[in-house]
């Protein structure tokens, strides 16, 4: 029978380079850490139907109300987990760690804990996600907020729903309350500072991965 496969969460605030550390994290399983089998990266919002219509809201394209897009958000998750394999589309996550694969997503629920409880009570964001998968370890990226708003400001010709200075300071105040919330329903999530070129932040996440790969 097939190992299942581990389920690793990149998370943080924006600009704070989760993109960045799935892709070098990725490359790493397809080459140093390869004997530690093989790897997927994807992320949220997805590229199927429901996360379509969440990054049209992100970029200005479309309005729509709070619940609305935490609902959003929620529907696109469970699309990403339990789609089956029929061909065409990309299959989901639970098909693809029950058949071995370790999968890492550039965000997940710890972002819609953060994001939509800044106008939803978090306890009810948490709730239209209680029936996803629990991640094996979920990495925050902790990065100061004055930091991350001056490297989307370098990087980017657009400002997306969440990217001004203010909300992502009040964003990570509600990454802090959504940690502390996690923690208490059991997950594992793991610190990384940051504030340190990508190599070596690189470099501190393979490190903390390793007991989960090695179990």
């Amino acid at each position: 029978m097939t190992d299942t496969g581990v389920f690793i969460v990149i998370e943080g605030l924006d600009g704070s380079g989760t993109t960045t550390q799935t892709a070098m994290l990725k490359d790493w399983f397809d080459g140093e850490g390869a004997a530690y089998g093989k790897c997927l990266a994807t992320c949220e919002p997805t590229q199927g139907p429901a996360g379509s219509i969440t990054r049209m809201a992100l970029n200005h394209r479309l309005a729509l109300d709070n619940r609305t897009m935490a609902l959003l958000f929620a529907a696109d998750r469970t699309d990403h987990i339990f789609k089956e394999e029929d061909g065409v589309q990309e299959p989901g996550l639970f098909y693809l760690l029950n058949r071995g694969l370790h999968v890492i997503s550039d965000r997940y629920v710890l972002s819609s804990l953060a994001y939509q409880s800044l106008d939803l009570p978090m306890e009810w964001v948490f709730q239209i996600n209680a029936r996803v998968i629990t991640p094996d370890v979920t990495f925050f990226i902790d990065i100061d907020p004055r930091v991350a708003v001056r490297r989307m400001q370098s990087g980017r010709s657009h400002e997306d729903l969440f990217e001004d200075a203010d909300t992502q300071t009040k964003v990570r105040e509600q990454y802090e309350a959504a940690i502390k919330l996690l923690l208490s329903k059991g997950h594992h999530i793991r610190r990384i500072d940051g504030d340190r070129p990508a190599d070596a932040v690189h470099q501190n996440i393979v490190s903390e991965l390793l007991p989960f790969l090695q179990r």
